[in-house]
């Protein structure tokens, strides 16, 4: 058996699952065989979707010193994969983000598209080969529909909506699904706020030096979270990961706006000058939906 994986960044969202699933399913052959797998865990949202479509959970069993060949999906930048990462191996990567590091893979085929989903570009993948899977279209809607929160967020484009719409004359998804996907966000909020910031916490080398920015998107989420409990979890994850300059972007999917907490004063200082704010805070609400992808990682390397 070939050991070949498909993967995503560590703790990936569901996009990146999908994706992992759908091109490991779509590379598979009788002569080759690919794997999907996870570094890290899974959120609820994620194993909502998987189990509602009765779709295995991907392995987290990966040894790296044994891998013959990549696909990396959903990401390209180094510090979103771990220490060892064989980036001599990977072959191929399907992301949608700014900014990654194309020169640490020598030998991989890049595919990135400034849209709202990677899932819509293997979706597409699957139409134009028109492969009627229905799980597995069904799995790759529900990941655009999530990481465009339903066509709310700033970064969807006419072609996520597009693939969309030709998914459901497939393989409809019903509403009431869609609604229970989203309500899975908010229970991380349940958990100790360090851990709920941490889940989906990266970090990026910009202009400014190393900065982290955790992102939890949630049903009501500025009624459901403590600034000041939030600004300790957050210092807390700087400090392990050695850094001055950490955010948080919550995004409130019921108001439509992002609330953003910065985690000392130099990350005050670095978020009123990404946003040309009239004075520094602990934190901020912004009438609309900000995305770390979108709204951060491009302000932090202009």
């Amino acid at each position: 058996m070939n050991n070949n994986y498909v993967l995503s960044y560590i703790n990936p969202d569901t996009d990146g699952i999908a994706c992992a699933i759908s091109m490991a399913k779509l590379l598979s052959s009788k002569n080759e065989n690919w794997t999907p797998a996870v570094f890290g865990s899974i959120g609820k949202e994620t194993l909502f979707v998987l189990n509602s479509l009765e779709i295995s959970i991907p392995t987290t069993d990966i040894l790296l010193d044994e891998v013959d060949k990549i696909v990396l999906v959903d990401t390209h930048h180094k510090t979103q994969l771990p220490i060892g990462f064989p980036y001599d191996r990977v072959v191929s990567i399907i992301d949608h983000h700014p900014n990654g590091d194309e020169d640490l893979f020598p030998n991989a085929d890049i595919l990135n598209r400034k849209i709202g989903a990677a899932a819509s570009l293997v979706a597409e993948m699957y139409i134009k080969r028109k492969i009627v899977d229905i799980p597995i279209l069904k799995l790759l809607g529900f990941a655009i529909l999530s990481n465009t929160l339903n066509f709310c967020a700033p970064s969807w484009t006419e072609f996520d909506k597009n693939i969309f719409r030709k998914i459901c004359d497939i393989a409809p998804i019903d509403a009431e699904q869609i609604d229970r996907m989203f309500e899975q966000r908010s229970l991380i909020l349940k958990k100790d706020i360090y851990v709920a910031l941490g889940a989906d916490f990266k970090v990026f080398d910009t202009k400014f030096g190393r900065v982290g920015v955790s992102q939890i998107e949630a049903y009501n989420l500025e009624n459901m979270i403590d600034v000041s409990q939030c600004v300790d979890a957050l210092q807390r994850l700087a400090d392990e990961n050695e850094l001055d300059l950490c955010l948080f972007n919550g995004v409130d999917i019921r108001y439509k706006r992002s609330l953003v907490i910065a985690a000392n004063s130099q990350s005050q200082e670095l978020l009123s000058s990404l946003f040309r704010l009239d004075e520094c805070s602990e934190s901020h609400i912004f009438n609309r939906i900000l995305l770390r992808k979108t709204d951060f990682v491009p302000q932090l390397n202009m």
